[in-house]
């Protein structure tokens, strides 16, 4: 920031205060468990070295990526925490997963030989992955067993967690029900054949937020964190959104009654009136979608978005905001006076959800870093 004012034309803002304050709400909503704080995508958009030293600081236990380079972006930042790889790793990768001292998801043999065959001297610490129910990844319950012992016999491989992945906590509790049976019967098979299961996670934000934090020793808070909820949640359970998007005026000029502007004249002016172009567009994650829908605020007022969103910018119809000038900043996303537009706004003018608005928005925007460690 200069003077009080972002050196770029469009930026983000994130708020390092909520996303303690959230943090803090999870752990009233998940007592005496561990937390694995998800910063995939980027930390869903906020930006990953700088929220995860944050949670770190704030006594964050693990993290979580979906991607063997997300870790190392982490490695590189100089986080030595435990980092849980999510997703699936191919056989090119297990070394640079032995050599960072990731934690990868097992779920078959092939995931088991190829990090035995990557280990060297090393002991690699790995996340059992059962599939209760979501069907993406994962061991059926009937296989899982033969794999955790196959891993409690390896020289080279560590058992270092047990996880499974709710379909629709808060959503079909009757289904939940059956995955948690799921995964307890296959727990008990393991515990009864002497092998520890490690740290055992189930439930992300949806499941902590419905309450679905059954025998576990840990759960893997991603969207909550940063103030946002899944779809089908209608409270925010006390959460503050971290981000805000934000944008300063490259053009301000007058459009005449009947006058056309943007690809394909998708915005005529009814009355004459006054627009600003805004440097942001679908080259910083603003898509195309947002053609004559949506809003911007500036001066505390909504104006529409108007006309076609261009890879590098849009423009918003000013006409009934008196004064506006090249000072003033203009918030898509966030508050400003008495205004606000959220996350969830925009995903439903894009027909999505909050999760893609947030994780859409691009390296091309700066991240502005507020209250950050």
């Amino acid at each position: 920031m200069t003077n009080g004012r972002s050196p770029h034309r469009a930026w983000v803002e994130v708020d390092h205060g909520a996303i303690r304050h959230n943090l803090a709400a999870i752990r009233q909503m998940a007592p005496e468990v561990e937390v694995i704080g998800v910063v995939k995508a980027n930390a869903y958009g906020h930006g990953d070295v700088a929220v995860a030293r944050t949670l770190l600081t704030a006594g964050v236990e693990r993290l979580a990526v979906a991607t063997v380079g997300e870790g190392l972006r982490l490695r590189d930042a100089g986080i030595g925490a435990p980092v849980l790889v999510l997703w699936g790793i191919g056989r090119d990768e297990a070394a640079v997963v032995a050599d960072a001292e990731l934690e990868p998801i097992v779920y078959d043999e092939r995931s088991l030989e190829v990090l035995e065959s990557a280990a060297g001297d090393r002991r690699i610490g790995v996340h059992l992955k059962i599939d209760t129910g979501l069907g993406r990844q994962g061991a059926e319950p009937e296989i899982a067993l033969t794999l955790a012992g196959r891993i409690e016999r390896s020289p080279r491989l560590h058992l270092a967690g047990t996880m499974s992945h709710l379909a629709a906590p808060g959503e079909d509790d009757a289904y939940t029900e059956v995955q948690l049976m799921r995964l307890a019967q296959t727990l008990d098979a393991m515990r009864s054949s002497r092998i520890d299961p490690g740290l055992v996670h189930v439930s992300a934000t949806g499941g902590i937020l419905a309450g679905r934090v059954p025998f576990a020793g840990a759960v893997r808070p991603g969207i909550a964190l940063y103030g946002l909820l899944p779809g089908w949640a209608s409270d925010h359970e006390g959460l503050t959104p971290a981000l805000a998007l934000k944008a300063l005026p490259l053009r301000i000029f007058d459009l005449g009654a009947g006058e056309a502007i943007g690809y394909g004249l998708r915005f005529r002016a009814r009355e004459a009136t006054r627009i600003a172009t805004l440097g942001i567009g679908y080259g910083d994650g603003w898509p195309r979608a947002h053609a004559n829908n949506g809003w911007a605020l500036v001066r505390g007022q909504r104006v529409p978005i108007v006309g076609a969103v261009s890879m590098d910018g849009l423009t918003v119809d000013v006409g009934r905001v008196p004064g506006v000038t090249y000072d003033d900043e203009f918030v898509l996303i966030g508050e400003q006076g008495d205004g606000r537009i959220t996350a969830d706004e925009v995903a439903e003018e894009r027909r999505t959800i909050n999760y893609e608005v947030t994780t859409a928005l691009r390296e091309r925007l700066p991240r502005l870093h507020l209250g950050a460690d």
